[in-house]
């Protein structure tokens, strides 16, 4: 563990750490987002073999909150055959993590994180109705993506915002989803060799600004207006997106 750490450089190590936070902040006010925040970051720092299994690490200690509310609102008859395409789906983007280039796809995440803040600065969604196949296909994208870069949730999360559902089944349905998700991921991520020394002892240095950030974004939301807040987190994920575009 000491060499592990002599191996991180320190302005590094901070810089994610206040990622970290800050990720954690927007995830704790709305519910999500945080892998928009850290992705492109830990892609940047340390690359995206150790950035997606990282990212994968930091979701086990809250595993335990998404099982509770997983079993208490989870429509499992529509959201098991969402959570089932994971098996498939994530090994698959896991395999292209393994196999491409390094650098073309920190672009992509990049170009992902851009495009995401801008679909969401724009507005508007389209209404669409919740039907079986159009559960599968976002389920699987989401899961093809996240596999591959980490950040599988805003595919899924835009698609339901664009559908009618009352806002406590979507949590609920997100819930259950994620919590398939997170556990295969994990999995796939063991027997592709990716969960490394170095990818736990990052996500466990990051565990705690992580946290210690939701706690700051629960507290920030009964306090700000949801319109400032969008801006401010819009604003950070085109900077964070162009930034690590450029390097």
């Amino acid at each position: 563990m000491t060499e592990m750490l002599s191996d991180l450089d320190p302005p590094l190590l901070v810089l994610t750490i206040c990622a970290a936070f800050l990720a954690g902040a927007v995830r704790g006010f709305a519910g999500f987002g945080s892998a928009l925040v850290l992705a492109p970051v830990l892609a940047l720092v340390y690359g995206p073999t150790v950035a997606v299994p990282v990212m994968s690490v930091l979701q086990v200690p809250i595993l335990y909150q998404v099982t509770k509310i997983a079993m208490r609102e989870t429509n499992w008859k529509r959201t098991a055959p969402m959570a089932a395409t994971a098996l498939v789906s994530i090994p698959l983007g896991a395999a292209v993590l393994k196999s491409l280039d390094p650098e073309m796809l920190r672009i992509g995440i990049s170009v992902i994180v851009l495009t995401l803040a801008a679909v969401m600065a724009v507005g508007g969604l389209p209404r669409v109705a919740r039907t079986r196949t159009r559960d599968i296909v976002a389920a699987s994208t989401a899961g093809a993506m996240g596999g591959a870069t980490g950040i599988g949730g805003p595919p899924l999360v835009l698609y339901f915002l664009a559908t009618a559902e009352p806002a406590r089944q979507v949590r609920g349905d997100l819930s259950g989803y994620f919590l398939v998700t997170g556990i295969v991921g994990l999995a796939t991520y063991f027997l592709y060799g990716l969960i490394t020394l170095k990818a736990l002892t990052i996500g466990g240095i990051l565990a705690v600004p992580h946290f210690a950030g939701m706690s700051f974004g629960g507290f920030l939301f009964p306090r700000a207006s949801e319109k400032t807040f969008r801006w401010i987190a819009l604003t950070i994920l085109a900077c964070v997106g162009v930034g690590t575009l450029l390097k």
